[in-house]
């Protein structure tokens, strides 16, 4: 009988050798770590089933993580361009001028200049770079695309989310509870391939497109050179409002024990990125890399619940979603894996992480000097991780929004909310999505009884470490009592709301007025960080932009050679 694993939502890949290695800014390029990040879009914290939840089996996902460390009290950011802006610069979101909302269909507005990326840094260590999938981060000139911001290749999407078939980005999609946003309506292709749109290629699912893709680059990688391979997928990121959930249908019946049909599409569109997973894993595995790469996994932020656009994530028990503070909308799945990382047994981390700490944690696990990265608000967890030493992060900015008049500290257990928080965005919306079935007696007969490429291989390579069946998962569950009878009620209008996280993981229990003078120290440390704040860079979208303005796509509008006098306005 073969052992089981488990997995996570950010899916770093960071191929490392087993042996030993130390190697400085100059040393040889050969031995540094492969890295491959999976940065999954919008998955709940119950949507995989790494965190005992067995309604969506997640096998490859599972079988990483149970050998590897399951990052427990892991953040990103609440939505898709903060997290991507914090991953790629290591900074907050706050010094980007992104803390605000997500960059539009059309907006001008991009990730700046100034701000040195994740794939420049690994370039200066003789790092070949390549991103497939969601980029997001401003494509208003061919200057602020991947391929001019330290990417070799880019084959992907520039906006948030496309059609899982035709690749086509349709604006206002109804994804925000904010009416104001929706100034334009903009519709048309975004499939890039370096700074040229692709209009060649219709009907292939888009995970698996992307994967492909990915696999194509693993197979013709020199391994005498180190890889970067970030994998940002658009799932399980709803589609266009006219038909968001999509996933084949051989997939989507193999979950007919879901009765709600969203729901039940949600878990095929997971299914098939688990098997993405397991595919680039297999890829790796064939070109002899495994014993040299670290794989990250994890979502950019929490699931999009059953509120506003219908999304049907789960982040039970949680409180919150997508594009809130609460929980529920930052903490979210994540894992490493690694050879490097020495473990002899599957280990559930309780250190505290933040997006923003990949850029130094994986540059020193790849050598570099963190000295070089500058003034950033990442921090290197890496040793922290290999040696099971507490993380050196104490403290995380959630976030400081001064339009919506919203911030968030997150400072040991303690977590403090203040300002104006969207109505209806604050309850535990996501149900435990276990109605609909039975938890099986054995969660690992069932979520690997259709196997998974990435089991077979550890267990081909004597690295798959769970030794007792079902027993690594129990500690990765968040459980919740119910709201004490004397708890006091969170109006954060009227006044600032402190929660003690680590006991209280669901946020319902107010406890500010017990301890005012932590609360008065918070708020300062939040007036500390708006010292570093730039203005939020949120604009008015721009017709000129418009895709039928430009062949029915998006393209890098604001260059010479797209300029044009639109017929459409």
């Amino acid at each position: 009988m073969c052992n089981y694993g488990f997995s996570c939502l950010l899916y770093v890949v960071v191929l490392y050798s087993i042996k030993e290695f130390a190697l400085a800014d100059n040393g040889s390029t050969s031995q540094r770590p492969h890295i491959i990040f999976f940065f999954a879009d919008d998955l709940g914290w119950n949507d995989v089933s790494f965190h005992g939840s067995p309604q969506i089996p997640t096998p490859n996902l599972d079988a990483l993580a149970s050998s590897g460390i399951m990052l427990n009290n892991y953040y990103s950011e609440q939505l898709c361009t903060p997290s991507r802006g914090a991953l790629m610069t290591g900074q907050y979101p706050i010094r980007l001028g992104l803390q605000h909302y997500v960059i539009r269909a059309c907006e001008p507005t991009a990730l700046p200049l100034e701000m040195k990326t994740m794939p420049q840094y690994f370039k200066d260590l003789g790092y070949a770079t390549h991103i497939v999938g969601k980029w997001h981060l401003g494509c208003k000139k061919k200057e602020y695309m991947p391929t001019s911001r330290g990417f070799d290749t880019f084959f992907g999407y520039c906006n948030g989310f496309i059609d899982y078939y035709d690749y086509t980005h349709l604006y206002p999609s109804g994804m925000s509870p904010l009416d104001e946003h929706y100034q334009e309506s903009f519709y048309g292709i975004d499939l890039q391939e370096g700074t040229n749109v692709v209009k060649d290629i219709r009907g292939h699912y888009a995970t698996d497109l992307f994967t492909e893709k990915a696999n194509l680059i693993i197979k013709n990688h020199d391994t005498s050179k180190p890889l970067f391979l970030y994998l940002p997928h658009l799932a399980v990121h709803l589609g266009n409002k006219y038909r968001p959930f999509q996933a084949p249908f051989e997939i989507v019946n193999q979950f007919n024990y879901i009765k709600n049909q969203s729901r039940r599409t949600l878990a095929g569109m997971a299914a098939k990125m688990d098997h993405s997973i397991g595919e680039v894993f297999e890829a790796l595995y064939n070109k002899n890399m495994l014993a040299n790469t670290i794989v990250v996994f994890a979502s950019d932020n929490g699931g999009e619940t059953t509120l506003y656009r219908n999304g049907y994530a789960s982040n039970y028990p949680l409180r919150g979603k997508k594009f809130t503070i609460w929980e529920g909308g930052i903490r979210v799945p994540a894992f490493i894996w690694s050879p490097l990382l020495k473990l002899r047994e599957p280990r559930i981390s309780t250190q505290l992480m933040y997006v923003a700490d990949w850029l130094p944690t994986l540059y020193t696990a790849a050598g570099g000097d963190t000295r070089n990265l500058g003034d950033i608000n990442g921090q290197s967890i890496w040793d922290a991780l290999v040696n099971n030493s507490p993380s050196p992060r104490t403290e995380i900015l959630h976030n400081i929004n001064p339009i919506y008049n919203v911030s968030s500290l997150r400072r040991g257990d303690l977590k403090l909310i203040t300002g104006n928080l969207t109505t209806g965005l604050e309850t535990w919306s996501g149900k435990t999505v276990l109605e609909d079935m039975d938890k099986p007696q054995s969660m690992d007969e069932w979520v690997f009884k259709n196997g998974g490429k990435t089991l077979d291989i550890l267990n081909k390579m004597a690295m798959y470490l769970p030794r007792t069946a079902d027993t690594w998962r129990k500690g990765s569950e968040v459980k919740c009592n119910g709201v004490p009878e004397t708890a006091n009620e969170c109006k954060p209008l009227d006044a600032p709301c402190l929660y003690n996280i680590t006991a209280d993981p669901c946020e319902m229990n107010n406890i500010a007025n017990l301890y005012p003078e932590v609360v008065q120290s918070m708020l300062n440390s939040i007036k500390d960080y708006e010292k570093q704040a730039v203005n939020p860079q949120f604009q008015d979208q721009d017709p000129h932009g418009d895709p039928m303005c430009h062949g029915f796509a998006y393209v890098p509008w604001l260059d010479s050679e797209h300029i044009t006098n639109c017929p459409y306005f």
